[in-house]
């Protein structure tokens, strides 16, 4: 238990490094689009798909920086997704309950921020701590949802007709860094009370999620 306890605070930390990994290089996306994006665009668009038009060459060079910093966001992106997984998985979420959560369509539209509140209940909830835990999850859940609203819907509609690279803008950046905070606080109210919490092999229950109900009956080990 001293090794899963310990697991929990340090897949914290991982959380905490890559949120900010992916929020500085979004942060330098954004600024490349505001800089230079717009013209960019332009220029690529004239030039159409001909890699030898006259001018190609002059764009070359912020091409390949607009690139890498794509690169750098989506795998940055992804680390935060694999890191965020851990975590869950060391503070005492099944595989498989992640799985539904996250995956299924429709249900991950609100089960992600259930099985957060979960793990927090398992960890113990004070009635008097109550409302402000569920007034953090409900604020960060309603930022993510808008942050991947933000950046993947809107910017394909602001992008089309070669008028910006990606669409993105101040705003998606600050809802993206708000969404990261406010994911860091949740993951930090967790990890604080499982690691103050009497250690316990018992995992959450997700009483308002029919599917998760239906898992095997190991999966919940009663204690008994």
């Amino acid at each position: 238990m001293r090794y899963t306890r310990s697991a929990v605070g340090r897949s914290a930390v991982g959380v905490y490094l890559a949120l900010a990994a992916q929020i500085a290089t979004l942060a330098c996306l954004v600024a490349f689009e505001l800089v230079r994006g717009r013209q960019l665009a332009r220029q690529v668009s004239l030039l159409g798909d001909d890699p030898k038009a006259p001018g190609a060459e002059a764009v070359v060079g912020d091409v390949t920086w607009f690139a890498v910093l794509l690169l750098l966001v989506v795998a940055t992106t992804i680390a935060a997704g694999f890191s965020y997984f851990s975590w869950l998985r060391h503070a005492g979420a099944t595989s498989r309950m992640i799985a539904i959560a996250w995956f299924v369509p429709v249900l991950n539209l609100a089960a992600p921020a259930l099985l957060v509140h979960a793990l927090r209940q398992d960890a113990g909830l004070r009635d008097g701590g109550r409302r402000p835990w569920l007034a953090l999850v409900a604020a960060w859940w309603a930022c993510w949802l808008a942050t991947v609203f933000l950046v993947l819907v809107m910017p394909v509609t602001k992008s089309h007709g070669g008028t910006a690279l990606t669409g993105l803008g101040v705003t998606e950046l600050l809802v993206a860094v708000l969404a990261a905070l406010l994911c860091a606080a949740t993951v930090r109210a967790v990890t604080s009370a499982r690691l103050s919490a009497r250690p316990s092999p018992i995992a959450p229950r997700l009483k308002l999620l029919p599917a998760l109900r239906s898992l095997p009956r190991h999966t919940y080990p009663t204690g008994e």
